[in-house]
């Protein structure tokens, strides 16, 4: 926000009432968290002015990844018969999708292309994930294809 933006009154949303404007109403109390949460990571400053309109996408695209796997972990419905919480994998993936992002992100000098740069190294990660043993029962990839779909969307 500039200093005439501010003497007049003006200001640029938060990131959580972006959200609300992008969902037409208000998220729900874990969604808005995680919106908080993630719109801490994905700052204005880390994200640059290119990114500027995109960012309360990004955030929302992230923060639903957040607070699904809050959800799945709060629920024993989640557990699977082997004591497995799904969450955890959903939780892990998201981690790893928004730690591949952020990679691209923060590159110096930046990519001509990073959201597409972005969707190249979230895609990535699935073939090793799909592989791995951590993610027995593919909520951990379904949460990777998601964020990459997702983010594709933007292009």
């Amino acid at each position: 926000m500039g200093v005439f933006d501010g003497l007049f009154g003006r200001r640029r949303p938060s990131a959580l009432e972006a959200v609300s404007a992008l969902l037409d109403a208000p998220p729900p109390p874990r969604l808005a968290a995680a919106v908080e949460e993630v719109a801490r990571v994905l700052s204005e400053q880390r994200l640059g002015r290119a990114f500027a309109d995109l960012r309360p996408r990004l955030i929302l695209i992230f923060a639903r990844q957040s607070a699904d796997a809050a959800m799945k972990l709060s629920s024993s419905h989640w557990v699977s018969d082997g004591g497995h919480n799904v969450g955890r994998d959903v939780l892990q993936a998201y981690g790893a999708a928004l730690g591949a992002f952020l990679a691209v992100m923060d590159r110096r000098p930046r990519s001509r292309t990073p959201l597409l740069d972005a969707v190249v190294a979230i895609e990535s990660l699935i073939p090793a994930w799909r592989a791995g043993p951590d993610d027995p029962d593919g909520y951990g990839v379904a949460t990777l294809h998601e964020i990459r779909r997702d983010l594709a969307d933007l292009l």
